[in-house]
């Protein structure tokens, strides 16, 4: 853009024609200003012009055009991974500079499926006859017995980094799967993610933490709600973001290996530099463990040397000997202190795997929480520099364990404190409450939340900055109303919560209420006339804490996104239930069956969602889901059930391609017209009835994991046919992970390996987790 004044074309003009010109009533003025608009419409086209030559700064729509002229091909994007064409064709060239060799399979795997990935090439792993005079030492053709380290590294990651040799194996990698011989390369890919929480130590302005949960059995679960959920590694990036090396264990997003972390925490006890610790670094461990001692203020880190590695029983029968601060159960996430340690709190800094971003988590949540706060604020917010929603007006308050509250009224020490503020407002008020910290909030008292007429609340887990004041001294600090941002927190409540609208029964302006980024864990009741109550990127764990609506709201429409939750009952009529991108019907191991969603007076709106129960409504309008029992629409001749997996015995609106019905159709006609081919009689009503029956056996859902706690929650499992792996609309997976599009990805990785694979050789996709 030219950095010129406004009017440049007239002020170019001689001082006595503008004098002319005014003389006149300026009719050239006007002529050379739109001459002028014109003028600079058409240096901002020349600037965009010359950004387009350059892939770093082109409009997306050129991005294939730039793919065409270096001749990458086009590839599937998916934004929920970052997988885009735009760094596909950006980094051709590097990849064809070291085309054929494993680094740069690595780096394409990792490019165009968004999956850490590790590139295997079996030939080195083959058990040969060497020359005596040319003895490789690795791989070793003996196992050697006593090396459990090494033992458990060639079962773990899929055999990845596996360090034994191996007997030829003739199958083809790919389909086959065949691993070692020659031609075969296996390329490995970690679906699962690590989602790290915390930072700082204790007493620092930005510290945060989460709390562990004391099971009364003599240790600690290192999940605040108190489930064995496993540790994870935080990938660390490899130097640069180019692979200049083959990646490790520390590179992937799995589960931490105990052997591992044993090694590691013995050589650091011992004083031994060498080899460097990868994952119990001093300046970024992958975790740590702070304990608060009775008399104590502020918990004090435990020592990387004082953590022992070792399995904890459900039951503690002797503590550890007093040298020894904590045992570490990684593979169950649970540990357990010394004997003569009084410890009265335990927070930690570490990660959890999941499949995907949904659930309450401290992942990013901005382009929710901008969505939540267009409907929050009813249009009269709006977008600051930031990209966040600014709404001068809004009554906000922070709830902080760890900061001091100050006098200004903003801060809260407890959630509840912040809720007796918010219900002490008037009618009509929009407010924010921000939970400022991960720590876990336990109150056995119910906490009522009220909704008044025309009221708007929105409950988030995020950071609350300080920011300059504007119009203020310089270097006046404060908290801005709606400058908050939603992430890297998940906070916790434990206890009941109700939600209680006040306004009239008739009123026309209910209340509404937002909840955004919140692991709850106890019953969620709502009750009282209210408008609207959102529940997006949360937890509400199984364990008596069913989601209850009574029937006395209407008005009430109730939204469930990307969020882990446990059943769902609605009591009497209410507007509508929407619910997608989640997971619904949660429940706790040896729990009986129970339905997941059951609201017969209300419209469903079910939209990539994966249901552990049956479904009951009053009509259905379904896309992209696995419903795992039988579901009900009390009125079938309005709705639609579109590209779902629909259990035999449901009763439903028309269907339009719904698994198991299409496969049983598809197999049908085929079997009808083979005969008719053949001259055959017509297939008999047993014979398609066989069918029918061996289909719905088959072609049924199967997940990796039903238990929260669980990093592969609600992840079909690769043995599930592929008409449900792809069956949505889309062409990935049915239900709650639709998003994540693994089929275009793989497909993607598959186009990949056939432009930059060598000649000659076969390449095998494995599933690391």
């Amino acid at each position: 853009m030219s950095l010129l004044t406004p009017e440049r074309l007239y002020q170019l003009l001689p001082a006595i024609h503008r004098l002319r010109d005014a003389e006149q009533g300026q009719p050239l003025r006007a002529l050379l200003a739109v001459i002028e608009e014109e003028l600079t419409a058409l240096e901002a086209d020349t600037a965009r012009l010359y950004d387009n030559w350059f892939i770093e700064t082109c409009d997306e729509w050129t991005v294939p055009y730039i793919g065409d002229l270096v001749g990458a091909r086009p590839i599937r994007p998916v934004p929920s991974a970052g997988v885009s064409m735009r760094g596909w064709v950006a980094n051709t060239l590097a990849y064809r500079r070291r085309k054929g060799t494993a680094l740069v399979l690595e780096q394409l795997a990792r490019d165009v499926t968004g999956w850490p990935a590790v590139a295997v090439e079996y030939f080195q792993r083959l058990a040969t006859t060497q020359h005596m005079n040319h003895v490789r030492r690795a791989p070793q053709a003996t196992a050697g017995v006593r090396d459990a380290a090494g033992a458990e590294l060639a079962q773990a990651y899929g055999s990845a980094f596996d360090a034994f040799a191996h007997t030829l194996e003739v199958r083809n990698a790919d389909p086959r799967g065949g691993r070692f011989n020659i031609s075969n390369v296996g390329i490995f890919l970690w679906r699962l993610r690590a989602q790290p929480l915390g930072q700082g130590a204790p007493g620092e302005a930005d510290a945060d933490f989460f709390s562990a949960r004391d099971s009364g059995a003599g240790f600690w679960h290192m999940h605040p709600a108190g489930v064995d959920a496993p540790l994870f590694n935080i990938p660390r990036t490899e130097s640069g973001g180019a692979v200049t090396q083959a990646a490790r264990e520390q590179h992937v997003s799995a589960p931490l290996r105990a052997l591992a972390l044993h090694a590691e925490l013995e050589r650091l006890r011992a004083g031994s530099a060498q080899p460097a610790p990868v994952f119990m670094t001093q300046a970024a461990p992958v975790l740590r463990v702070f304990a608060r001692l009775a008399g104590e203020t502020l918990p004090v880190e435990v020592a990387r040397e004082g953590l022992w590695i070792c399995e904890i029983p459900d039951a503690v029968e002797q503590a550890l000997p007093t040298p020894r601060v904590a045992a570490l159960d990684v593979r169950r996430g649970r540990i357990a202190f010394a004997a003569g340690l009084n410890v009265q709190q335990v927070w930690l800094q570490a990660a959890h795997g999941s499949v995907a971003d949904i659930g309450g988590g401290p992942y990013d949540r901005g382009d929710a929480l901008r969505a939540a706060s267009r409907s929050l604020s009813q249009g009269q917010a709006t977008e600051d520099d930031a990209g966040g929603f600014f709404d001068p007006t809004v009554w906000q308050a922070g709830v902080t364990h760890l900061l001091p509250l100050g006098g200004t009224g903003q801060l809260f020490a407890t959630l509840r404190d912040a809720v007796a503020a918010w219900n002490a407002q008037p009618a009509g008020r929009t407010g924010v409450i921000v939970l400022m910290d991960s720590l876990s909030e336990t109150d056995a008292a119910p906490l009522s939340i009220h909704i008044a007429e025309g009221s708007r609340l929105m409950i988030v887990a995020g950071q609350w900055p300080l920011v300059p004041i504007p119009g203020a001294l310089p270097g006046t600090v404060g908290r801005l109303p709606g400058r908050f941002e939603a992430r890297d927190v998940r906070a916790h409540w434990h206890g009941k919560l109700q939600v209680l609208g006040t306004a009239a029964a008739g009123s026309s302006n209910p209340g509404a209420l937002f909840l955004n980024g919140l692991l709850l864990q106890g019953p969620l009741q709502i009750s009282g006339p209210l408008g609207q109550v959102e529940l997006a990127h949360c937890s509400v764990l199984p364990g008596g804490s069913h989601i209850t609506v009574a029937g006395d709201s209407p008005r009430l429409a109730l939204r469930v996104l990307a969020s882990l939750c446990a059943p769902i009952a609605v009591a009497g009529p209410v507007t509508s239930v929407s619910v997608a991108d989640s997971i619904i019907g949660l429940l706790d191991d040896g729990a009986p069956p129970a339905p997941a969603l059951h609201a017969s007076q209300a419209a469903l709106d079910l939209q990539r969602a994966s249901f552990f129960g049956s479904v009951h409504g009053l009509t259905l309008a379904a896309s992209d889901c696995i419903f795992d029992a039988p579901v009900t629409a009390e009125r079938r001749q309005t709705g639609c059930v579109r590209f779902c997996y629909v259990p035999p015995a449901s009763a439903v609106p028309r269907r339009y391609r719904c698994q198991p019905q299409l496969e049983i159709d598809t197999r049908i006609a085929a079997l009808r017209t083979a005969a008719l081919a053949a001259g055959l009689p017509a297939p008999t009503g047993a014979q398609e009835a066989a069918l029918r029956a061996e289909a719905e056996a088959t072609l049924r859902p199967l997940f990796s994991a039903r238990r929260y706690g669980d990093p592969a929650l609600g992840q079909l499992d690769e043995r599930c046919a592929v008409q449900i792996r792809t069956g949505a609309e889309s062409g990935a997976e049915m239900g709650a992970y639709e998003q994540l599009r693994q089929p275009q990805r793989e497909a993607n990785l598959r186009d990949a390996l056939a432009e930059y694979l060598r000649l000659g050789l076969s390449a095998g996709l494995h599933y690391a987790n």
